[in-house]
């Protein structure tokens, strides 16, 4: 029986059970390999484009519609594509879905397209003379409603 914890390696853990020596061979090496190989299960999950872009919405924590209206779907359609995005990360929630697929080497997430860059202008401030508002010091009373 093999036990994984996720994130840990086997430099992290001491034995508290004494064991005899030769139940302990090459120990380190087999809970090593065993981690590689859960890791690169890990990262083997495949999407589509559209659930890419779905998954790109998610992460940015827009909702269902707002996603639908961004990329000229049905917000119907949205929720077809974040069900099977559950589904392939095997979690249960949004939040969930959102913290694996940052763990996870995705497109989307991982290489988000760079601003365009924009003009630099340099700021020249402009002396404009101002009319000083012209005071009568005569008060006037406010208009009184007729009921």
């Amino acid at each position: 029986m093999h036990c994984m914890v996720r994130g840990q390696s086997p430099a992290d853990y001491m034995i508290m059970v004494p064991a005899a020596p030769e139940n302990l061979n090459r120990l380190a090496e087999r809970a090593h390999k065993i981690l590689e190989a859960g890791n690169s299960v890990k990262n083997a999950v495949r999407l589509t484009r559209r659930e890419e872009e779905v998954l790109d919405g998610i992460l940015r924590s827009l909702a269902n519609k707002e996603i639908a209206n961004e990329l000229n779907l049905s917000e119907r359609t949205v929720k077809f594509h974040v069900s099977s995005l559950l589904a392939k990360f095997k979690v249960r929630s949004r939040m969930e879905l959102m913290r694996e697929a940052s763990r996870h080497s995705v497109k989307s997430a991982a290489a988000p397209a760079p601003a365009p860059a924009a003009e630099i202008h340099q700021f020249t401030p402009h002396s404009v003379p101002y009319k000083k508002p012209m005071t009568t010091g005569k008060i006037l009373p406010l208009a009184r409603r007729m009921a």
